[in-house]
């Protein structure tokens, strides 16, 4: 009977440490996930929440000065037509329909209404290149809008254009 209570003794105690690294490994799963949840509250999500605190607190314009020159300028909301594509979807048709706003220097408006078909025409084939699974998360638009701001940047230069919103977004 000794024997018996030693090697259950014996045998209760791999038991234990097999339940302390399990504790060990749930407890470092909810640290992965909290610092990765807080990485992209404050990181990735960060600049969306600075750019809407912005326009809600000042209606959507700032003043300031072009570093360019001494000339000042207001930062204005310049609304595109919408767009209407159709998804690269291996799974069937879909669509998207998609209103976008540009912030913009009003000092170049007139500059840029000048390059609309241009924006429209590489704006259109970024859409339509688009799977739904790609734009269907908060993440996916997120890295839309900031693919569509490096377009515009390339065709319309380097700050004229200060963000891009969307104000209509629907995939059927």
């Amino acid at each position: 009977m000794a024997d018996e209570e030693k090697e259950q003794a014996e045998g209760a105690e791999p038991k234990k440490g097999k339940s302390n690294l399990i504790l060990i490994l749930a407890i470092a799963l909810v640290v992965a996930l909290g610092g990765g949840f807080a990485v992209w509250k404050f990181v990735l999500s960060g600049n969306d929440a600075k750019a809407v605190t912005q326009v809600e607190g000042q209606g959507g314009e700032m003043a300031g000065k072009d570093g360019d020159s001494d000339e000042p300028f207001e930062w204005i909301m310049s609304p595109l037509d919408p767009f209407i594509v159709n998804l690269f979807d291996g799974e069937g048709v879909r669509y998207l329909k998609v209103k976008i706003e540009m912030q913009i220097k009003d000092i170049y408006l007139e500059d840029i209404k000048k390059m609309i078909p241009q924006v429209r025409n590489s704006l259109i084939i970024l859409l339509s290149s688009k799977k739904y699974s790609e734009i269907g998360s908060i993440e996916g638009k997120v890295r839309l809008r900031q693919e569509i701001l490096y377009r515009l940047h390339r065709i319309l230069g380097e700050g004229k254009v200060k963000d891009v919103y969307f104000t209509d977004f629907v995939v059927q």
